[in-house]
């Protein structure tokens, strides 16, 4: 007789991913119990069973979990840098506060670390990454489009792979942009969005256009990531913005980017002639010397 899945606690930010990682669990026989921890979470978590709770109320956040019966937890979906000062801490929270002010002087990549750990360690709960209940979810190493990168986008792809390995080392963000072989812009805590954004209000003579599309997004995981946590996301979204953008294409880490739903992103990309490519690590390796 084959043991029944562990019931698996999901703790949801913003966008489409904790829905879309609910689904993948839940249609492999895996129960699920969503926490959702910001304002601007999806609805689409209604789908399942769930709970709202502030960020700061550690204390509901934890009893939820174990009421549950949740043992391996997920941390997916986007949420802001806490205002420590802003949140309301319950007791546990105020208790938790010296490891809290530690951890967030270590960047974003040490703040959850510093919370797996903590969950791990003080509250026997096993936190596991997004890839490792829905492998599906991982970027392929291959084209996901009809239209494949050009020779001409060889520069652009390189120039952004060594900007967000920079920015990534620096753990201020997870991708850059290029476009004719110079980097034009870089995420920071805004996040990709934003910084598609930016691009989008550039002059165009700096940029691609859509008829005459040029520049690429690259996303990728931070040198060293705490890899359960956080990982880099591309989703239908991503492809309206970096479209809006005059983007050529995206170029992602395979085996470490989540894209969200891949048949609906590469049809988003196929329909404003986009490329969107999983890229080896040989390929990053090379670019980023």
């Amino acid at each position: 007789m084959t043991d029944r899945p562990r019931k698996l606690g999901i703790v949801a930010g913003r966008g489409p991913l904790p829905a879309a990682l609910a689904d993948v669990a839940v249609a492999a026989g895996r129960e699920v119990f969503i926490v959702a921890i910001d304002d601007d979470v999806s609805n689409e978590i209604e789908r399942f069973p769930h709970a709202h709770v502030r960020i700061g109320a550690h204390g509901e956040f934890l009893r939820l979990l174990k009421e549950n019966g949740c043992k391996d937890i997920v941390l997916i979906g986007a949420i802001n840098r806490p205002d420590l000062s802003k949140i309301g801490l319950d007791f546990a929270g105020i208790k938790l506060l010296p490891r809290l002010v530690r951890w967030l002087a270590q960047g974003d990549d040490g703040l959850l670390r510093g919370i797996a750990g903590y969950l791990e360690k003080d509250h026997g709960l096993r936190v596991i990454g997004a890839h490792e209940v829905a492998e599906r979810l991982l970027a392929p190493e291959a084209v996901l489009t009809k239209i494949a990168p050009a020779p001409e986008h060889n520069a652009d792809i390189d120039a952004a792979i060594r900007a967000a390995l920079d920015v990534g080392m620096r753990d201020i963000g997870q991708g850059a942009v290029a476009c004719r072989g110079a980097v034009v812009a870089t995420e920071d805590d805004a996040g990709t969005d934003a910084m598609l954004a930016r691009v989008a209000a550039m002059n165009p003579a700096l940029r691609g256009r859509p008829g005459a599309r040029e520049g690429v997004l690259v996303k990728l995981t931070k040198p060293g990531q705490e890899r359960r946590v956080d990982m880099p996301t591309i989703g239908v979204n991503t492809v309206e913005n970096a479209a809006a953008a005059g983007l050529a294409g995206i170029a992602v880490e395979a085996g470490g980017t989540l894209i969200v739903d891949s048949e609906a992103v590469a049809a988003a990309a196929d329909a404003h002639g986009l490329f969107v490519v999983g890229l080896g690590g040989a390929r990053i390796a090379a670019a980023g010397r």
